[in-house]
């Protein structure tokens, strides 16, 4: 008799590991990413999710519902980006600290210098950023008497590998690399290119790699999301005000040509650049490739509560009528990939662009890049906008 009660309980101990084993395998699978991150997990005939009627409502300042003509805009506006800075608790532009970056290393290339910089936050934590400078100079203007060049910052989407993904620098995780190497492509054309390292990812990974398996790709970076969370901060705010702050330090450069810098995001650098040039002075262009989906037709993201105001076409909206440029990828399966065929986002935004006529403002790109099922920059439409609204 006891032996049949240790075989059931051998049984009931095994059958619970295995379940506890697959339960973890999807979990890991099936992480929320942080408000545009890279989805790690294929999604086919991505529908629509449907919320029930009660929840249901309307945003209080989304787009559609406030804007029925032009002057109706810059009120809108205006109230929408204070939810969002109240919201996301981020100061204003003007009392954005300055930065006082440290050289890290420097190493010259044919056709460009690269530089490595260390700098503190406003809350202390290190960012870390690489400018590359052209040897090319066929960009080069006249700024009080001095040479100066267009810029673009650039924010990395999710990922470890982060900046030197952007920027083409071998690492361990060279093979996960999706961004294109745009950093380098940009700077031989004759641009100065910025590149910061995102928050939590990259050279700026956190140790809290709790059930994360190795290679490490995005497991931490989204654990990391959810610590702060929970702890009371919003590492989206946090990554937006990094970039404001590396922003501000650009502009007081003297080589920078200060009426052409623009600000280019990929993925989680989606959200961070339109919200940076949404709230920032002086943003000529903004670029933003897979990195916008409306979480209130999709869920794409985890920003809890704020659907109650915004969704993140709204933000995007407020840019018109300066210039930007979005890209879907027809290949991609995710919420990104649905982008592509339906154009939702992408029809509101064009709206706001319409109240001003401006629609030869705004690039819209459906690509069918295969790197990363699509999740990628399209190289050719990209340097062509960016000649047109930077030179």
């Amino acid at each position: 008799m006891k032996a049949k009660y240790k075989i059931i309980i051998l049984i009931l101990v095994l059958s619970l590991s295995i379940n506890a084993i697959i339960l973890y395998t999807l979990n890991e699978k099936n992480l929320l990413t942080n408000f545009g991150n890279k989805i790690s997990y294929e999604m086919e005939n991505f529908e629509y999710i449907e919320i029930p009627e009660i929840y249901n409502k309307n945003s209080l300042f989304d787009f559609e519902s406030n804007v029925i003509e032009k002057d109706d805009f810059v009120p809108w506006k205006n109230s929408l980006l204070k939810k969002f800075q109240e919201y996301q608790n981020i100061p204003d532009f003007k009392d954005i600290g300055n930065l006082l970056p440290e050289l890290v290393k420097e190493k010259e290339f044919d056709e460009y210098k690269l530089k490595k910089f260390s700098a503190m936050s406003m809350d202390n934590d290190e960012i870390i950023f690489y400018e590359l400078f052209p040897n090319n100079k066929s960009k080069i203007n006249d700024c009080k008497n001095i040479t100066c060049y267009p810029a673009i910052l650039i924010i990395p989407g999710s990922g470890n590998q982060g900046a030197k993904d952007v920027i083409n620098e071998q690492s361990d995780l060279s093979s996960y690399y999706y961004h294109n190497g745009v950093g380098e492509e940009l700077v031989k054309l004759g641009y100065v290119v910025i590149v910061i390292e995102n928050r939590g990812w990259g050279e700026r990974i956190k140790n809290i790699e709790m059930n994360c398996q190795e290679p490490d790709i995005f497991c931490s970076g989204n654990k990391l999301h959810k610590h702060l969370l929970n702890l009371g901060h919003d590492q989206l705010s946090l990554q937006i005000i990094d970039t404001m702050q590396l922003l501000k330090y650009v502009q007081d450069l003297e080589y920078i040509q200060n009426e052409k810098i623009a600000i280019a995001g990929l993925s989680l650098g989606g959200p961070v650049a339109s919200a940076v040039s949404s709230l920032s002075p002086d943003v000529n262009t903004t670029i933003i490739a897979s990195g916008i989906a409306s979480q209130h037709k999709t869920g794409v993201g985890l920003n809890p509560g704020a659907l109650k105001f915004y969704d993140q076409p709204d933000i995007v909206a407020t840019l018109a009528p300066k210039p930007l440029y979005l890209s879907w990828g027809i290949n991609e399966r995710s919420e990104f990939g649905h982008e592509a065929e339906s154009l939702y986002s992408a029809n509101l935004i064009k709206k706001a662009y319409h109240l001003f006529d401006a629609e030869q403002n705004i690039e819209i790109i459906v690509h069918d890049e295969e790197l990363n099922q699509g999740h990628t920059f399209e190289l050719n439409s990209l340097i062509k906008f960016l000649e047109k609204t930077m030179g």
